[in-house]
């Protein structure tokens, strides 16, 4: 018996219209299933996506909570698998690196705003807790950041031998450190409190200055040396 002609699927078709729809339209402009469907499209090669991105959105409610999702519970969804679910989780760390290319090369400290604008940019939509520290020259511009904790409180288990090893490198006339609470308000917390005071006593010994250290929180930006706000968000 002769073989049956396969059911050709046109995905390479259905991409370009998708593609035109997006360069077009811009991906702010389209709905929240186009949106994913086309993100998805660089995660999984060969594919129709759509189907997908609704199970995907069904289970978790909109594209960012699917890019903020830990890899191993988006690779339960039908249709993903865990190459597939590391690869779009991945993709919140490319962000990450963009962004942090454009604030090392864009940003000097002129005015309230600009301190403002950095920490908000940097921190604001992180859906894990993060801390930094932020090295600025003399000229008031931003040298370097790097990196302190993910996950946890700046507190007494940052390693003081990473922020010395900062300093000793980056050689800036005055640090920041900045933090996230990505479901609270930026009310510093009783370990906040405790692990600022540790490291501004590591940096004093080294003879840089902790200018401030700066909370984003859902109400906005707050400034721990000035005990009030940067910024607050509009609800």
């Amino acid at each position: 018996m002769a073989d049956l002609p396969k059911k050709k699927h046109n995905h390479g078709g259905h991409r370009q219209r998708l593609l035109s729809t997006v360069m077009e339209a811009g991906l702010d402009k389209v709905s929240d299933v186009v949106a994913l469907e086309f993100i998805l499209t660089y995660v999984i090669p060969r594919c129709d996506t759509n189907d997908l991105a609704h199970r995907l959105l069904d289970r978790f409610g909109s594209t960012a909570n699917v890019l903020n999702t830990d890899w191993n519970l988006i690779k339960e969804v039908e249709g993903m698998g865990e190459t597939s679910a590391k690869k779009l989780h991945c993709l919140i760390d490319i962000f990450d690196y963009y962004t942090d290319q454009l604030l090392d090369k864009k940003y000097v400290f002129e005015y309230r705003s600009d301190i403002s604008d950095f920490f908000e940019e940097l921190l604001r939509f992180k859906n894990i807790e993060t801390s930094y520290i932020i090295g600025v020259d003399a000229s008031n511009r931003v040298k370097s950041k790097h990196k302190l904790s993910v996950g946890g409180v700046l507190s007494v288990g940052v390693s003081t031998h990473d922020v010395a090893k900062f300093i000793t490198s980056v050689k800036p006339a005055y640090v920041f450190l900045a933090h996230n609470h990505p479901q609270g308000k930026a009310i510093p917390s009783k370990g906040d409190i405790e692990g600022t005071r540790l490291i501004e006593n590591l940096l004093n010994s080294l003879g840089v200055p902790l200018v401030d250290h700066v909370i984003v929180g859902i109400d906005g930006i707050f400034s721990m040396k000035e005990n009030s706000f940067y910024r607050e968000f509009k609800k």
